[in-house]
């Protein structure tokens, strides 16, 4: 029995927000504005409180401090370079299955034996489109709560 969803909203950190960034990061694409990987943890000024987190909100920390999420997978979507946008429901889909399918191997808990949540971060219409963005990260939270000390198992 499944005790819930992964939050399909998702802690969608959007590059595309980055509009207003040096060119340098408009020239390199989306995935190199914020660089996340598996592993890292960050802050956010927004916290996990239900609200899409934008760029700027976000500061990556080290995992032993206080954070909001730690990332725990990043995965490519399959669609090729020149694809269509799949629309915001198939991305999400997609992301949360691609999630859940890596949270075990990463925290040697089943989700619904633990006490986190799923987040997605994923591209949406204009960074797929603009940047080519295909990368989906998968972020682990605790829903009210920071977290300290990566989930990783050792």
């Amino acid at each position: 029995m499944g005790r819930r969803g992964v939050w399909l909203a998702g802690i969608a950190v959007l590059a595309l927000v980055a509009g207003g960034c040096d060119s340098s990061t408009d020239e390199a694409g989306a995935s190199t504005l914020f660089r996340l990987q598996t592993g890292d943890c960050f802050r956010s000024s927004a916290g996990t409180s239900g609200r899409t987190v934008e760029i700027k909100d976000v500061t990556t920390v080290p995992c032993a401090d206080a954070h909001d999420g730690e990332v725990f997978a990043v995965v490519a979507h399959p669609a090729a370079k020149d694809a269509t946008y799949p629309g915001d429901d198939a991305v999400a889909d997609f992301a949360s299955g691609e999630c859940l399918t890596r949270f075990t191997d990463y925290t040697g808990a089943t989700y619904d034996d633990s006490d986190l949540q799923v987040a997605t971060v994923r591209p949406d219409h204009d960074s797929w489109a603009d940047k080519d963005d295909r990368d989906v990260a998968c972020v682990l939270y605790q829903q009210g709560a920071t977290l300290t000390g990566s989930r990783r198992k050792v």
